[in-house]
């Protein structure tokens, strides 16, 4: 069955023929040398690498690509490197030609531009005659990269926190240290960061004591309390900051997808069907749905993992210890492997032969954080390319599912998005070019899927 006679068709049309997305704009800079209050244009901006890593960082990764008159670099940019805003500015086109779309909004945002280093050539010296800003400037303009930081992180990543919840869930004490955060961050007078968008996590019961220890930084209080305070997800602590808020969610979760708000849903499309079409996603309500046009890579690593690191674990449950490790009878004390051990396969071996070992902390009481540790063996990813794309629509944690033609029939893989690489690029070449467009890498974490075929859910739930 060829693709175009596939239900998947239907989908794509509606897609081709939904409207104009607003993907197509322009992109300008500026930047603002704070030490002698200079502002330096560059000639052009020639592309923004935008990296999302849902899975190990907590914060964008964004270096956008410029060129500047060597001269102005030389003079005005580079002894002054440690003292420098970038104003990034986004104008919405039309579909078609180069006009301003009035009916879309500006965006403008102040970075924290962080210089990468491309030497000094008032320092070097390598031209034939004086290293004059007029004379640096005649040579042409110069490639020059700057990593960008968010106003408000900038901030919050430089924060401490100490403190002692009594009495409160892991829910809770998140919630509070990540607003009470966004609370006392400010930039230009506005309170930028609005709040946190958490997933209920898989601990419900209140603690006792959470003990946050001073000097724990204020972006590790999650994983610190995923490791240290009885867990929250047994699928891994995801938590990231995108925006005007944090999210906070089961990082490889894939059962989210029937019961999540927001979804994605990616149709691969075989390559070069629809080359460089401008209409490659549709939304309906939160609801995304996109075609996968480029390249797509799949790797399943699990059976590697499960082999090398194991497809379960156990370990012996420290809150028994001091209460029910044995029970007396006839002046005998007997303990009960069932009643004190934590025992649990991932996925089972198909022949049986199932490699669990004792865990590297024997004796915890944290069975989320131990179930955490096996949910990277209990998957495959995909890596789908997505052309003409809108990043701000992927969020973190989106559940998510790929549909494919696989034997004349639609396959559907489940999972969750653990990541995101978007290249916004001019559409054309040289300086005269105005239009600039985004390719989305997605990198989807995917359920396994067991020998009969049937998907083999990462599971969020209480253990």
């Amino acid at each position: 069955m060829e693709f175009e006679q596939s239900a998947l068709m239907v989908d794509v049309d509606q897609i081709i023929n939904g409207g104009a997305n607003p993907v197509q704009f322009t992109v300008g800079a500026s930047l603002l040398v704070t030490a002698i209050n200079t502002v330096v244009t560059p000639l052009k901006v020639t592309g923004i690498d935008l990296r999302r890593d849902y899975l190990n960082r907590y914060s964008d990764e964004l270096v956008i690509t410029t060129e500047i008159l060597a001269g102005q670099y030389s003079n005005l940019v580079y002894p002054y490197k440690n003292a420098i805003d970038l104003t990034l500015m986004r104008t919405p086109l039309m579909e078609v030609g180069d006009t301003p779309d009035a009916s879309s909004t500006v965006q403008s945002e102040r970075f924290t531009a962080t210089l990468l280093d491309e030497g000094s050539p008032l320092l070097e010296q390598n031209a034939p005659f004086s290293p004059t800003q007029p004379n640096l400037d005649l040579t042409g303009p110069m490639t020059v990269q700057f990593q960008l930081v968010n106003k408000a992180l900038e901030q919050m990543r430089m924060m401490d926190v100490g403190q002692v919840f009594r009495g409160c869930t892991v829910d809770d004490a998140i919630r509070t240290v990540l607003t009470k955060a966004s609370q006392t961050t400010t930039v230009d007078g506005q309170r930028t960061v609005q709040g946190v968008s958490m997933i209920p996590s898989a601990n419900p019961t209140p603690r006792e004591h959470i003990v946050i220890p001073h000097g724990v930084r204020l972006v590790d209080v999650p994983q610190h309390i995923q490791k240290h305070c009885g867990g929250v997800y047994n699928a891994g602590m995801g938590y990231f900051l995108q925006g005007n808020q944090w999210y906070v969610w089961p990082a490889l979760d894939t059962t989210r997808f029937n019961s999540a708000t927001a979804t994605l849903t990616v149709i691969n499309v075989p390559a070069n069907k629809f080359p460089q079409v401008e209409r490659t996603y549709r939304q309906s309500g939160t609801n995304l749905m996109v075609m996968a046009t480029g390249s797509v890579k799949f790797r399943d690593p699990s059976n590697h993992a499960q082999l090398n690191l194991g497809n379960g674990v156990r370990f012996s449950d420290a809150s028994k210890f001091m209460d029910g490790f044995v029970s007396v009878s006839e002046n005998r004390a007997l303990a009960s492997r069932g009643s004190v051990n934590n025992e649990f396969i991932g996925t089972s071996r198909p022949n049986g032969n199932n490699n669990v070992h004792v865990s590297g902390s024997p004796v915890n009481a944290n069975s989320l954080e131990e179930y955490s540790k096996l949910a990277r063996a209990m998957g495959a990813s995909i890596t789908m390319e997505w052309e003409n794309s809108s990043p701000d629509l992927i969020v973190p944690g989106m559940p998510a599912q790929v549909l494919c033609l696989q034997n004349e029939q639609i396959q559907t893989l489940v999972g969750v998005v653990i990541g995101a690489q978007h290249y916004t690029q001019m559409r054309g070449q040289g300086f005269s070019a105005s239009r600039y467009i985004t390719t989305t890498h997605l990198n989807i974490f995917l359920q396994p899927q067991d020998q009969t075929g049937n998907a083999s859910a990462t599971p969020a739930s209480t253990p």
